[in-house]
């Protein structure tokens, strides 16, 4: 699909190099955005390595709840996040979705036990991980003065390392 449908782009007219997404974190903005995306991402992989094993359940209810989950990440996504953005400002929608985001970590920490909890948190979590998604990775890509490529690069550096390291300490 990738080789059929995406029209060619042009070349670069500079190469860049594995230091340049480094050298981009110098920048303030975009350091800061890369370091609230891996404290967020950091959050969200908690969420989806550590919950299957509490929640204790066959591996096609897991898969429902997830499927909840999916749905709202998808719906905030393109519906609920371009909208809010428009309507509030990034900041503002980043900073209490961030906020609602961390409020449901926390419940579903304080209610590990009850599965109804941690089933519904997950699929909330749905709600603010699309929201997340979507204003994050478009507010990197205004935060830096650097190519889209490089800006891209070093915030997924950050982001995916959150990620990467989530799983283990959970």
């Amino acid at each position: 699909v990738t080789a059929f449908l995406l029209p060619d782009t042009a070349r670069p007219e500079r190469a860049t190099t594995l230091a340049d997404p480094f050298r981009a974190l110098r920048h303030r903005g975009l350091l800061g955005v890369s370091v609230t995306a891996l404290l967020y991402n950091f959050g969200f992989f908690t969420l989806l390595a550590f919950t299957p094993f509490p929640l204790n359940m066959t591996a096609h209810q897991i898969g429902l709840i997830f499927f909840g989950w999916g749905v709202c990440l998808a719906f905030t996504s393109v519906v609920v996040a371009p909208r809010l953005r428009h309507r509030f400002g990034t900041v503002q929608v980043l900073i209490v979705n961030l906020l609602g985001f961390t409020a449901v970590l926390v419940a579903m920490a304080v209610w590990t036990d009850a599965k109804p909890a941690l089933a519904t948190g997950v699929v909330v979590a749905g709600l603010f991980i699309g929201v997340n998604n979507t204003l994050i990775t478009e507010t990197v890509m205004k935060a830096a003065p650097v190519e889209r490529g490089v800006a891209s690069a070093a915030y997924s550096f950050l982001r995916f390392g959150g990620a990467a390291v989530a799983p283990w300490l959970a």
